[in-house]
């Protein structure tokens, strides 16, 4: 499933909130996989938030927003390597977004959208929900391991 760039760009600029935003976010301990509903406060449109962090390599993780079950509009991940389609290739944090013809397989430094390396887990977490436009984040829970 497909949708056009203008359409991609109307649903993330769109305010959204967590369907629960009672129940805090957990962000381990490791590994810890999970899903939350949210909804935009306008149109009800219904996203999907997901985080997942393995137990291999613990401090690797990854934060998806999805729009239709399948379609990832935005994608961080804080480790890896990754070639755009273009050829440009780089290490480290990346930040992907949909593009029409091309889904997520385009992917961008993280300090194009004032994320640094050296924030915290939590400080790109929220980093992550400000650029999707998700409002009255719950909040955020890292357990001591």
């Amino acid at each position: 499933m497909a949708i056009t760039q203008n359409e991609f760009e109307f649903l993330l600029s769109q305010d959204k909130e967590f369907d629960d935003a009672i129940s805090p976010i957990e962000l381990g301990p490791t590994p810890i996989h999970w899903t939350r509903k949210i909804t935009a406060c306008n149109s009800k449109e219904i996203f999907l938030l997901d985080f997942h962090r393995g137990s291999f390599e613990v401090s690797r993780y990854t934060i998806n927003q999805r729009y239709r079950q399948t379609l990832i509009m935005v994608r961080y991940d804080n480790k890896g390597r990754h070639t755009n389609p273009d050829g440009e290739s780089f290490d480290g944090p990346h930040i992907h977004f949909y593009r029409e013809g091309y889904n997520d397989k385009f992917a961008y430094p993280i300090e194009e959208f004032r994320i640094l390396e050296s924030d915290t887990m939590e400080e790109v977490f929220n980093k992550i929900m400000h650029l999707c436009n998700i409002k009255k984040c719950p909040s955020v829970v890292i357990p001591m391991f």
